[in-house]
């Protein structure tokens, strides 16, 4: 009887072991992930598929607009080259380069009676100065000022009584013109007004009016200024 008892509480002890065994490998198998076919795998995919599709769309739609600001950014940094450009062929930028510096300026001397007749000797006029800046635009001359008054294409350069008006300032002797570019083509320019056309170094030696050039490694220019236009206005494309 005790061993049947034994047996008893045994097997007892087995089934209760066998119990909870089965108990843990079915929640073992519980936690483990199923495997699902591919329509499962679909369906459990598409509002994923949605939003990748979503997300697609406004990337593609930032990159257009990056585009679109990376044209519009290399076409100001264009037109804004073109600009600088323009300013400087007008002469509306201030630069600075080696070039030539001649200097004009009155006779100091007393006027000799012999030559009284020829008073207009003793002075420089703005034909020497016009003559001169145009053969210094003809020999390549980059800029030129005179008395820090930069010439442009709107530039005048005329006489008014005993002074010379450029740019309509009031400029007195002396008269400096400044001209950026090679000095050696510019000399050789101007040399043909100076000895030919006026002969100003026989009026340096005979009524002593001053005529001075020298060669500058770096001459500084001021900006010319923009004419005050009040009748006319761009034309529109096309038209």
């Amino acid at each position: 009887m005790a061993k049947s008892k034994r047996w008893t509480v045994l097997v007892t002890l087995c089934s209760l072991l066998v119990g909870i065994l089965l108990m843990f490998q079915l929640k073992a198998q519980a936690d483990k992930p199923t495997l699902m076919g591919s329509d499962n795998v679909v369906a459990a995919l598409a509002p994923y598929t949605s939003q990748i599709e979503q997300l697609q769309g406004e990337n593609d739609k930032l990159q257009a607009e990056l585009n679109q600001y990376m044209k519009g950014a290399e076409a100001s940094q264009v037109a804004s080259q073109r600009l600088k450009r323009a300013r400087l062929l007008a002469g509306l930028t201030p630069v600075e380069g080696p070039g030539l510096e001649i200097t004009l300026d009155d006779s100091k001397q007393a006027i000799n009676p012999d030559y009284k007749d020829e008073v207009d000797k003793y002075i420089i006029h703005e034909q020497y100065l016009r003559a001169l800046v145009n053969a210094l635009w003809n020999s390549g001359a980059e800029a030129i000022a005179i008395n820090d008054q930069r010439l442009t294409a709107n530039s005048g350069i005329y006489c008014t009584g005993t002074v010379i008006t450029i740019n309509d300032e009031v400029e007195t002797p002396p008269y400096t013109i400044k001209a950026i570019g090679d000095s050696e083509k510019m000399s050789k320019s101007v040399e043909v007004v100076e000895k030919i056309v006026y002969s100003l170094d026989e009026l340096v030696q005979q009524f002593g009016i001053t005529y001075k050039e020298d060669t500058v490694k770096n001459l500084r220019l001021p900006a010319g200024r923009l004419p005050d236009y009040k009748f006319a206005t761009p034309t529109k494309e096309g038209s």
